[in-house]
């Protein structure tokens, strides 16, 4: 019996107990990298326009309602302020200028002749309806101290100044753009200064983008900027237009503007927050792995025969979700995926 059980054979060892790690290599392989900047940034008008009263009146029906989102045209009426006393006061004032005229046209034609014509045909061409004309210009010193003696030139200056403060009552669209704030209504009473609206123009619009103040050398003026909506997908494109020389204290970035240029007939809107993306610049030398490969924040795992080893590298730069780096050598085992609990010196199998 002791015979037959030394001709027995030993069962072989289990080696499927033994599991190891499994993990995800790449070799180090350095090349040129385009590595662009993705940022988030809100839209914003390039030309916002606060709308002041500089004569007070009453406010009145002009056509185009005094509405938040209230679109308009250039050129059109957006605001009115009663008008009829002021022009009553402007022909008033027009009517005593013509009698006083009257009354020197003869010295005008007795002591300067020459220039008599002159002041008729000014005479004449004043209209109560409309603006005054030109105030012929003097030939002489004498005529000027006789002008000036009647008053003459002061009343013409007073009448000027009224045409232009009639002209303040009225309020046009200086761009195609709509209201984006209205502090007044039609029937209220517009002080001297007061702020009675914002507008903007908007079809000029601007994306400000911050911009992590170590990554703010990678961009240059006037480069293009592709604009991406919420999936990703291209709808504009977009110069880089302007730099902050500062860095915001509570977000600790830099803005950037990007003018956009439409390539789509999609609608945008003030404060909508839409994606660019930057070229960046082209960096020799480099590899780009996920961010989950590194630790503390220079450290990856290499595989030398099948052991794990910690290396560190040199960071270039950090993206959303790669980083791009070098200082391995070329040809090294490099972990991209590493296991749950990795330590060096770990054994690990390579997937395959």
């Amino acid at each position: 019996m002791k015979g037959l059980t030394n001709l027995k054979e030993s069962p072989k060892k289990n080696l499927d107990k033994k599991k190891l790690p499994i993990v995800r290599v790449e070799k180090v392989n350095y090349h040129e990298l385009s590595s662009p900047i993705l940022e988030k940034g809100r839209l914003a008008s390039n030309l916002e326009v606060n709308l002041s009263s500089e004569v007070a009146g009453r406010i009145i029906e002009t056509g185009v309602p005094l509405k938040v989102g209230q679109k308009f045209k250039k050129g059109q009426l957006l605001i009115r302020i009663y008008e009829e006393d002021a022009k009553m006061d402007l022909r008033a004032e027009k009517s005593r200028f013509l009698n006083k005229l009257a009354e020197n046209l003869p010295d005008i034609k007795v002591d300067y002749a020459s220039n008599f014509e002159v002041w008729m045909k000014f005479f004449n061409a004043i209209n109560l309806e409309e603006s005054i004309p030109e105030l012929p210009k003097v030939k002489s010193d004498q005529e000027k101290v006789f002008m000036a003696s009647r008053n003459i030139l002061g009343d013409y200056y007073a009448i000027k100044s009224a045409e232009v403060k009639l002209a303040k009552r009225r309020i046009y669209a200086p761009f195609d753009g709509s209201y984006v704030e209205v502090n007044t209504q039609i029937g209220s009473v517009a002080g001297m200064g007061s702020k009675l609206a914002g507008i903007i123009e908007s079809n000029n619009l601007e994306l400000q983008v911050p911009i992590e103040a170590k990554e703010i050398s990678w961009l240059h003026l006037n480069e293009k900027v592709d604009i991406l909506d919420a999936d990703g997908a291209l709808i504009f494109t977009g110069k880089l237009v302007r730099k902050s020389d500062f860095v915001d204290q509570g977000t600790q970035s830099i803005s950037v503007f990007v003018k956009l240029e439409k390539t789509s007939g999609q609608e945008l809107y003030q404060g909508q927050f839409l994606t660019a993306r930057f070229n960046g610049k082209v960096i020799s030398n480099v590899m780009e792995i996920p961010r989950n490969a590194v630790f503390s924040s220079n450290k990856v795992f290499v595989v030398e025969g099948d052991i794990l080893k910690e290396k560190k590298i040199n960071v270039i730069r950090r993206n959303e979700n790669t980083l791009v780096f070098n200082g391995l050598k070329e040809g090294a085992v490099l972990v991209v995926e590493p296991p749950v609990k990795a330590t060096e010196n770990m054994q690990v199998q390579i997937k395959k």
